[in-house]
């Protein structure tokens, strides 16, 4: 079983989560939503505000690594950095296996609900299609 979790205070995020969610044939929700029992990949994704958001920190460390197989990690932000090196420590903590795959998508303005460029909608192609093997 495969789902997705995000958090998402301006919105990119949770549009990038409901795109991944359209490729791969699942309804992406909030981090505040529990997992089903058990998932075989689970994609986790968050925004950069200054640093990852308390509620996403506390869901990726609190993770089952017997409930969850994999994490494959995603993330938006207005520039060039990403929540990647704080999400994987959450994830380290939690010990579940961390997928080699990542997307992290850049030039996203805050408050502003931004559509993915044509360069972004091809990230998320290759991640959906690198994670989906």
């Amino acid at each position: 079983m495969v789902a997705i979790r995000y958090c998402s205070k301006s919105g990119n995020t949770k549009k990038v989560a409901d795109l991944l969610g359209e490729k791969l044939g699942v309804k992406a929700a909030s981090v505040e939503e529990p997992l089903p029992a058990k998932v075989d990949k689970l994609y986790l994704g968050g925004a950069v505000h200054g640093k990852m958001y308390a509620e996403l920190k506390d869901f990726a460390t609190k993770l089952d690594p017997q409930q969850v197989g994999e994490v494959y990690m995603f993330g938006t932000s207005g520039g060039v950095f990403s929540i990647k090196r704080e999400l994987t420590a959450a994830l380290k903590e939690s010990g579940v296996k961390i997928g080699k795959e990542s997307m992290f998508l850049h030039g996203f303005a805050p408050k502003i609900k931004a559509e993915l460029n044509d360069s972004q909608l091809e990230e998320v192609d290759k991640f959906v299609s690198a994670t989906s093997k």
